[in-house]
């Protein structure tokens, strides 16, 4: 189990990864209403670009698709969580503030009140931080890619399956901290 002490220094990355995830959210949602909106009433735009250009958008979106996948899974694997788990921490650099770069005093003590396992859970949180801000705006360029092909065709409809998948993986990997502290703690 873990402290109290833990618990509350987790909560602020926890919440930036969620706030993170619900504006990613929102933006695949603006991509979808914003093209069908502009495509959808202004049938004049019409864009002429070679089906290459066209073939090479779906790859990208292919490429972005496969690549937020296999890094989500990767990222969150047994492995590349014990290997991560068993380097060191270091407490000093943990215990920065962000927009000072100066060492905060009263964070360095709650974290030498802390065991080394919750040093490294509370590390690992802003590693999770990391791979939920990567696969998210992997998953964001999916619906960019079907908002590019949906302005080349000038057809509303071609939006749909990418704004289907973005949004699809986007809450498949919604950040969940609190059964990946467990899971590690099983490890």
């Amino acid at each position: 189990m873990i402290s109290e002490e833990l618990k509350e220094l987790i909560r602020p990355p926890i919440l930036v990864q969620k706030i993170l995830w619900f504006v990613i959210i929102g933006s695949i949602i603006f991509y979808i209403g914003f093209v069908y909106i502009f495509v959808g009433r202004n049938k004049a735009l019409t864009t002429s670009i070679t089906s290459s250009i066209e073939l090479l958008i779906y790859v990208l979106a292919g490429i972005a698709m496969l690549g937020s996948i296999f890094y989500y899974r990767y990222a969150l694997s047994d492995k590349y969580l014990k290997r991560f788990l068993s380097k060191d921490v270091d407490i000093a650099l943990l215990a920065k503030n962000p927009r000072t770069k100066e060492i905060d005093t009263s964070k360095l003590a709650q974290l030498n009140s802390l065991s080394a396992a919750e040093l490294r859970i509370y590390s690992l949180m802003f590693e999770l931080q990391k791979i939920t801000i990567l696969t998210l705006i992997l998953n964001e360029l999916i619906v960019i890619f079907g908002s590019a092909i949906s302005f080349i065709n000038d057809d509303v409809s071609k939006i749909v399956p990418f704004g289907i998948v973005s949004l699809f993986l986007s809450f498949w990997m919604f950040p969940k901290p609190q059964s990946l502290i467990k899971r590690v703690l099983s490890l």
